[in-house]
């Protein structure tokens, strides 16, 4: 039985390659089924691949091997190499990006609480202290202090809810000063989230998923 299979469908070819295999032996079979395909083509053609490891992860070595495999032959081009499986730190870093933290305590002036993922704030932030993460922070305790979403550089977070009575928001790199000119846009059941602009954009809780899925659009 061969240890490299090729599917085709509409969107061109998908090599599997079987997970149990040894690599030498799969690059050996890769490299004749490639050469199998290239057979009455021409260089204009263009063959679209993705190559799929099942439950075997390829190091950066033998992902470097598929690839000049398929560069030595113009007609082919390779997509993708993908897997069922990702490397621990990988994962460990996307549990932790798409974790909830819920604080329920009192952060003091001259105190900074940083967080993973998205935060529900249910406790009292006094003026002169900081709350940070790297998510989208929900609003439904007191804050007085500085309120960071989004740090260091996540565009798409929003601070939600109460926004009445921070001195400070914060998402990415853009900074919003609440000063008597502008405090009266901060209330609550509002979110703030950045703009087209770049810039910090208060708005009613109610255009939230319009809102959030449009900024996800153009970061895509």
């Amino acid at each position: 039985m061969s240890d490299v299979t090729l599917k085709g469908s509409k969107d061109g070819f998908s090599v599997i390659i079987n997970d149990d295999c040894n690599f030498e032996d799969a690059m050996s079979q890769l490299k004749n089924l490639i050469v199998e395909q290239t057979i009455g083509t021409s260089e204009d053609d263009k063959v679209q691949f993705n190559v799929k490891t099942g439950n075997r992860l390829f190091n950066d070595e033998q992902v470097d091997r598929v690839k000049k495999i398929f560069a030595k032959y113009p007609q082919i081009q390779l997509n993708e190499i993908s897997s069922n499986v990702m490397l621990k730190s990988e994962s460990e870093k996307l549990v932790a990006e798409t974790k909830v933290s819920v604080e329920t305590g009192i952060v003091r002036s001259g105190q900074k609480r940083e967080y993973q993922g998205d935060l529900i704030f249910l406790g009292t932030l006094h003026e002169g202290a900081q709350i940070s993460t790297n998510g989208s922070i929900y609003v439904v305790g007191q804050v007085n202090g500085i309120v960071q979403a989004g740090f260091p550089d996540n565009t798409n977070a929003a601070i939600i809810g109460n926004l009445n009575g921070a001195a400070q928001y914060r998402i990415a790199d853009v900074v919003e000063i609440v000063t008597d000119d502008n405090e009266k846009k901060f209330t609550n059941y509002k979110f703030a989230h950045i703009d087209d602009l770049h810039t910090i954009s208060v708005e009613d809780l109610s255009n939230f998923k319009e809102v959030n899925n449009e900024s996800r659009k153009r970061t895509e």
